[in-house]
C-alpha cells in the first residue's frame, strides 16, 4: 500500500511529542488500516487507479502529472496520497510510507529509487540521471538535485531548505562553450560525477555541493557551505569552500 499504520503511528507519535491533541480520525483511520479486508480492497484500489492515472497516452499524460504535482499538499491528505499512487507506478522503486509534497518534480523517474519513510518537501526538483535515497530521509523544500550524474543519499540523511546538488556541469575549458544545453553537443565539454551522502549526514540550508563529492557518515555542512571535496565522518566543515571547524558526537539511537 502507498501508506499504511505504520505512518499513522508516526504522526500520533510526533504530535505527542509537541504535546498536541490527538485527532479522532487519526483513530478512525488506525483502526481502518488494523483490518485485513479493509487493506486488501484499498490495494486492489490503488492498483487499478495507479494504472489509470500512468497510462502513457500523450496529452493526457501531461495534463494528469500537471494535475497532481500541485494538487495542495501538507496538511491536507488527498494530494500526497494520489501522487505516492502515481509515482509509485512511474519510478523504478518506491517503498511504502513516501511523502511527495506539492510542487515536486521529477525529470527521470526510470532512475529514482526511493525508500519507505521518505519526504519529498515541496517545489523538490530532482533531475540527476539516477538518484537512490535510503529510508526516512527528508528533502527539505526548494532543493535542487540538478545535472545528468548520479545522486545517493543514505538512511537517516537529510538536506535542508534551499540546498543544491549539482551532479554534472559544463566545462568551459580547452576551448568548449559553458553555455549550456543549447549549443550542440560538440561544442560542450560535460562532466557528470557522482555525489554521496551518507548515512545521518546533514546538509544545512542553501548549501551547494559540486560533482564527485562524498559527505562521510555524520558529517554536518553548515548552512550556505561550498562542498568542492570529500568530507570526512562526524566532522562539521563550514564556508566557501567548506572547511573542517568541528566534530559531531556520534548518533545514540538505534535504527528503526
Amino acid at each position: 500500500m502507498i501508506f499504511d499504520k505504520r505512518l499513522i503511528e508516526h504522526m500520533i507519535d510526533l504530535k505527542k511529542g509537541r504535546g498536541e491533541i490527538i485527532p479522532s480520525s487519526y483513530r478512525v483511520i488506525m483502526s481502518l488500516y488494523s483490518n485485513g479486508i479493509f487493506c486488501f480492497f484499498l490495494r486492489i484500489l490503488e492498483l487499478v487507479f495507479g494504472f489509470i492515472l500512468a497510462l502513457p497516452v500523450p496529452i493526457y499524460r501531461d495534463i494528469v502529472l500537471a494535475a497532481l504535482t500541485y494538487l495542495p499538499g501538507s496538511p491536507y491528505f488527498l494530494g500526497n496520497y494520489l501522487r505516492g499512487i502515481y509515482w509509485c507506478r512511474r519510478l523504478k522503486c518506491m517503498k511504502s510510507d513516501v511523502i511527495i509534497e506539492q510542487g515536486v518534480i521529477i525529470r527521470n523517474p526510470n532512475g529514482v529509487e526511493l525508500d519507505e519513510f521518505v519526504l519529498l518537501d515541496k517545489n523538490v526538483l530532482l533531475e540527476a540521471g539516477k538518484v537512490q535515497i535510503g529510508k526516512r530521509v527528508h528533502i527539505a523544500e526548494n532543493c535542487v538535485i540538478s545535472g545528468g550524474g548520479e545522486f545517493i543519499m543514505e538512511e537517516y540523511s537529510c538536506m535542508a531548505h534551499s540546498s543544491a546538488v549539482v551532479t554534472a556541469s559544463d566545462t568551459p575549458n580547452y576551448g568548449f562553450r559553458g553555455s549550456g544545453p543549447m549549443v550542440p553537443w560538440e561544442h560542450r565539454s560535460v562532466k557528470f560525477g557522482k555525489v554521496v551522502i551518507r548515512k545521518d549526514a546533514f546538509v544545512g540550508m542553501g548549501v551547494r555541493i559540486l560533482p564527485d563529492v562524498t559527505i562521510n557518515n555524520g558529517a554536518v555542512i553548515a548552512a550556505g557551505a561550498l562542498v568542492n571535496k570529500d568530507v570526512d565522518a562526524w566532522n562539521i566543515v563550514a564556508g566557501v569552500p567548506a572547511k573542517v571547524i568541528g566534530n559531531r558526537e556520534h548518533v545514540k539511537f538505534p535504527d528503526i
